[in-house]
């Protein structure tokens, strides 16, 4: 039956196929929660798990002494890999599209300085609240929102909103001044936002077409949200002139965006893999987009040494 599964040049044996019992790690999770045993359910769970401890060394033996290394060339590609690779871009580009702020500044009597954010990693249980008013802080002309960060356990100990008006965030965002030269900023700016509002169009096409893993265009989403935002703040800070005007760009982005979209659906796109993964790429060499890319790897790395803290614990 197991050479019957075998595909190309990978074959499937008893000797590179390893089979693990869940019921011990059922087990373990039902301890942490008081739950009691009998002698015969806990006799079949140490037998699970010696199951399990018996094939983990057979497999790390196979690794260590078997294992024939297999390279690829372009790395690991996949549909599935894809849409999570773009999950989570999809922050990250929205935030960096705000660099309008900057786009607006250069415009303005401030020529020579420019908005840089910088990100910070979140535990495991950080949430954003939609319903709770976040505080707005005050940079030069600007007014923006600082996120609050919420913790959920089960419930939010932060706030008294439902659980389902939190969403999970990786990271938390800061803002500094940086020193710019004006007219070639605010050139190179343009130029940015127009790139990345296209690219971002073939993302949402992949996404929605392609995968099928969503009906909601999350890009359009997050234009429509960060509209809202700076419309309540000019709303609340009436002296927000340059707000305003974010207000007026971040309209003409989305209606741009909107085009770009409707060009992309109307020829019916396909997209072979090595285009799209050489199309992130490119975003990804964005300073802005790499650098909160790189703390959403930090966080990634934190919380696998969370959980295998944890695992030694038990």
């Amino acid at each position: 039956m197991l050479a019957s599964l075998s595909t190309n040049d990978i074959s499937f044996k008893k000797e590179n196929t390893f089979c693990f019992d869940s019921e011990s790690f059922r087990y373990l999770g039902a301890l942490r929660n008081e739950i009691e045993f009998t002698n015969d359910e806990k006799q079949e769970y140490q037998m699970s798990w010696s199951t399990s401890v018996k094939e983990s060394d057979r497999l790390i033996n196979y690794i260590e002494k078997k294992l024939t290394v297999y390279h690829i060339d372009n790395g690991w590609q996949s549909i599935k890999h894809a849409q999570f690779e773009i999950s989570y871009m999809i922050r990250p580009i929205l935030e960096t599209i705000n660099i309008l702020r900057n786009f607006l500044l250069c415009k303005s009597d401030q020529t020579n300085q420019c908005i840089e954010l910088y990100s910070r990693p979140l535990h495991l249980t950080a949430t954003r609240c939609r319903s709770c008013k976040e505080e707005i802080k005050e940079m030069g002309k600007f007014y923006i929102f600082f996120t609050d960060v919420h913790e959920i356990h089960n419930e939010c100990i932060t706030c008294p909103c439902p659980v389902d008006k939190h969403v999970p965030i990786d990271y938390t965002l800061n803002y500094r001044w940086s020193n710019t030269t004006s007219m070639d900023y605010r050139n190179k700016t343009s130029d940015t936002l127009n790139r990345l509002c296209q690219m971002s169009a073939q993302l949402a096409y992949f996404l929605i077409h392609t995968t099928c893993s969503t009906k909601h265009d999350p890009f359009w989403d997050g234009l429509q949200e960060m509209i809202i935002e700076e419309t309540c703040i000019c709303e609340i800070q009436k002296s927000a002139n340059l707000n305003n005007e974010l207000v007026l760009e971040l309209s003409k982005l989305k209606d741009q965006y909107e085009e770009y979209k409707r060009k992309i659906e109307s020829k019916e796109s396909t997209f072979d893999l090595p285009a799209l993964y050489e199309l992130m790429k490119v975003i990804k060499e964005y300073p802005t987009v790499r650098e909160q890319l790189t703390t959403v790897k930090k966080r990634q790395r934190m919380l696998i040494e969370q959980h295998e803290y944890g695992i030694h614990k038990i």
